[in-house]
């Protein structure tokens, strides 16, 4: 056993969706899960799959957004993770950089390209194979929409088509530059698009995460970072999970219920400032560490604490290298 511990960081994505940006959700948006955490197996199967084949999107928390907002050429923050949408499971790519700044007046219309996916599986989802085509698709549309003024803010597969979503000033060039992408990826029906949406609305009620999505978001970091640690992921061990409440009367009954589900307290300090949860509280479990486990956990600790005015800041643990 390696003593390094691997804490979870707030970034600026939970500070979004704490102050509202994220709140906003169309009703067709779930953000429960109805199979488990991740769904069924098909479902868990590919998301794993299009971790690897994005990982070039997703960028480490420990970078920095950038704060000059007249710069926005590299502000690209991009995550993946699952959720629901019409019932259906949907692995969703976003870029969360540029909603520091969003919504961009200069580009009010929301355009998209959706492309349907041959042959896909019982989930919706493409094979492996498939999923690398869509990839060199992808390649082919923003490649060529960079020379408009398109701005590509995120991407969504689920029920047998993959969706691109841009905003920009001119729709009619994004088009013209899309069509003519799509002529180089003649096995693939597709459609092109445009609306109005000055406020950038489907960008954050669609595809911003909710603060359950945001967590898990978070999950796969620390996961990641274990892992990248030599860590086995599925060898049990004391986990800490850290919590923080309004009340230290709050605090108290989730501690009479989190007992029962086999949480041991380790820790309940009181911050000086003045911060809106000023009741911490630290709890240790032993358990794996796999995505499944982790984010069935955290969901946990999640909603009760909402339950009791609280909020769940995040977990850590020493790494562990299995046995054999």
């Amino acid at each position: 056993m390696i003593p390094v511990l691997i804490l979870q960081n707030k970034p600026a994505l939970l500070e979004l969706v704490r102050h509202g940006i994220g709140e906003q959700r169309t009703k067709n948006r779930q953000t429960k899960f109805p199979v488990g955490v991740m769904g069924p197996t098909p479902l868990r199967r590919y998301f794993t799959r299009s971790l690897l084949n994005d990982s070039s999107h997703v960028m480490s928390n420990d970078e920095e957004f950038v704060d000059d907002a007249d710069d926005l050429s590299n502000v690209d923050h991009w995550e993946i993770y699952v959720s629901y949408i019409d019932d259906q499971p949907a692995v969703i790519l976003v870029d969360l950089g540029i909603g520091e700044f969003a919504p961009l007046a200069e580009k009010p219309a929301l355009v998209w390209v959706w492309v349907q996916i041959p042959a896909p599986d019982e989930e919706g989802f493409p094979t492996e194979d498939e999923d690398m085509k869509l990839n060199d698709v992808e390649d082919l549309i923003t490649d060529a929409v960079e020379a408009t003024t398109a701005r590509y803010v995120g991407r969504i597969t689920s029920n047998g088509r993959r969706e691109f979503y841009f905003y920009t000033d001119n729709p009619q060039e994004f088009r013209d530059a899309a069509t003519a992408a799509m002529g180089s990826a003649p096995d693939y029906q597709f459609e092109i698009d445009a609306a109005e949406d000055p406020d950038w609305e489907h960008y954050f009620s669609v595809l911003m995460p909710s603060p359950e999505d945001s967590q898990q978001i978070q999950n796969q970091h620390v996961i990641q970072h274990l892992f990248d640690s030599g860590d086995s992921l599925t060898e049990p061990r004391p986990v800490d999970h850290y919590l923080n409440f309004k009340t230290s009367e709050d605090r108290q009954t989730f501690i009479t219920e989190v007992l029962a589900l086999d949480f041991e307290v380790a820790s309940q300090p009181e911050r000086g400032d003045e911060s809106e949860f000023p009741f911490a509280l630290g709890l240790i479990r032993n358990h794996a560490v796999d995505v499944e486990t982790v984010d069935d956990v955290t969901f946990e600790l999640f909603e009760l604490a909402q339950q009791h005015q609280g909020e769940y800041e995040g977990w850590g643990s020493k790494v562990v290298k299995s046995k054999n």
